[in-house]
């Protein structure tokens, strides 16, 4: 009697709906939580059968009684259910036949299972979503569990790797990587798979039909509710197209690497052929062409002396074709100068570089600041004679675009590199436009920098002036 009771308090206190009936199936009691979920009142459903109650099928309540007839018991049959609130779940029901004070009966328990049965429908719609992109996706992908073991690739995948789903679950895919990246891949993947971590990587495959691919595979973790790892999910892709066009690309970049050197010792050549050049006619104009108009001066000055005329218009014309001849020459050591400052053979880079100043300074008459900290002691002739062009080309440029009243100019040395900088506070242009009047002085100076292996930097903007860095290896 104890136990009766016992078992009655908890028939009424339990959190899943429960009912008792008799042998004939009529309902002897029900609790409360049974009664909310079918919408019932506990008058209504004492002695009645579950047909007259009118909540199930008929047939299927007869077909349930036979079974349990059979057995003693059911378990776990899902069945829709309409409450009389007309609310529609569905429930999982377990009967049992019992005794109770001697007498039989059969206890129901009852489970709403309608959240847990909409969770499976939607999980199962993703899965459906899921297996529908992959099908068509033209990627391969796959799963694995959570050891890294495959459970499932698609249409793609055994496309790329020309295996079938069968051969796919029992890992062969390990045995179409290349031999040479096989190694690395495997112990990669299994060592980011227990550890949990994402995995990228890109290697060789060899497929059935025997071509060489590339492809790129990634695969990252899935974590269920609990925070452990179920498994992974990774795409692998074809890029061999990609790849054989970055070896065409880097073929031609070689390639024209190689012109670049080509026209860049080219173009050391003959710039080298031009100072040489220059520095010929230099030497010719001065030797001869200055030699003879000094020789004329002399000469005209003796026979000035030796006819003593009377008329002063002779007299007059023998000092103004002195005078001619006298700036005559001072034009040529101009013009040889200009063609080859001998004073960087003779006295060395820095004196050229102050000769150039001074004599740009006169010239324009504005303010020239200079700084030199550069020993010009073994520089090499060709690093010497381009730092002094580039010096002119800068000046050129200021003198005839910029508007400057104030230029500085900086020669310093840094490690195993000189330093020329030149910079204005003119009217200055736009550095990122495509074309502009300082074009062609502008890629004289790059040029001579790039030469000897050298950077060119060139800032300016329209009414802040210009800066013009040179950075050159003295090696």
């Amino acid at each position: 009697m104890e136990a009766d009771e016992k078992f009655l308090k908890l028939f009424h206190n339990s959190l899943v709906g429960m009912i008792l009936t008799d042998a004939d199936h009529r309902v002897t009691d029900i609790n409360d939580h049974l009664l909310e979920l079918m919408g019932l009142e506990r008058s209504e459903t004492i002695g009645k059968t579950g047909s007259e109650l009118g909540l199930m099928d008929p047939e299927f309540v007869k077909d349930m009684w036979q079974q349990m007839t059979e057995t003693g018991r059911l378990s776990n049959i899902e069945l829709p259910f309409t409450s009389r609130k007309e609310k529609k779940i569905t429930i999982l029901i377990s009967t049992e036949r019992i005794h109770i004070r001697k007498q039989e009966h059969w206890l129901f328990a009852i489970i709403d299972i309608s959240k847990k049965k909409k969770a499976e429908e939607q999980i199962s719609s993703s899965e459906l979503r899921f297996r529908t992109l992959a099908s068509t996706a033209p990627v391969g992908i796959f799963e694995t569990d959570a050891y890294g073991n495959t459970t499932y690739v698609n249409e793609a995948w055994m496309e790329y790797s020309g295996l079938s789903y069968e051969e796919a679950m029992k890992g062969e895919w390990m045995n179409m990587i290349h031999p040479d990246d096989r190694e690395e891949q495997v112990a990669g993947w299994h060592s980011k798979s227990h550890k949990g971590e994402p995995s990228f990587s890109e290697y060789r495959i060899i497929n059935k039909a025997g071509q060489l691919r590339w492809v790129n595979g990634r695969a990252v973790p899935l974590v269920g509710n609990d925070g452990l790892i179920t498994g992974y999910i990774g795409t692998i892709s074809d890029v061999t197209t990609i790849k054989q066009a970055l070896e065409l690309l880097k073929e031609s970049h070689d390639v024209l690497n190689d012109r670049t050197g080509q026209l860049q010792e080219l173009s050391t050549h003959l710039q080298q052929v031009r100072e040489d050049e220059r520095s010929k006619i230099a030497r010719e104009i001065h030797d001869e062409l200055g030699q003879q108009l000094t020789g004329l001066k002399m000469d005209i000055s003796w026979l000035k002396k030796k006819v003593q005329h009377e008329d002063e218009a002779v007299n007059n014309k023998f000092d103004d074709a002195i005078n001619l001849i006298a700036q005559a020459v001072r034009s040529i050591r101009h013009i040889v100068t200009e063609l080859r400052p001998s004073m960087i053979d003779d006295l060395g880079l820095n004196a050229a570089i102050e000769w150039q100043i001074e004599e740009f300074g006169k010239r324009l008459g504005i303010a020239i600041g200079y700084t030199n900290e550069f020993d010009d002691s073994g520089v090499h002739p060709n690093i010497a004679i381009s730092l002094f062009r580039i010096l002119q080309e800068s000046l050129t440029n200021i003198a005839r675009h910029a508007g400057a009243n104030n230029v500085s100019i900086t020669v310093i040395r840094k490690g195993d590199e000189v330093h020329l900088t030149v910079q204005d506070d003119g009217v200055g242009f736009d550095a990122t436009a495509k074309q502009h009047t300082h074009t062609f002085g502008l890629l004289g100076i790059k040029e001579r920098t790039y030469m000897l292996k050298g950077d060119c930097l060139i800032d300016s903007s329209p009414g802040v002036g210009t800066c013009i860095t040179v950075r050159i290896p003295l090696s």
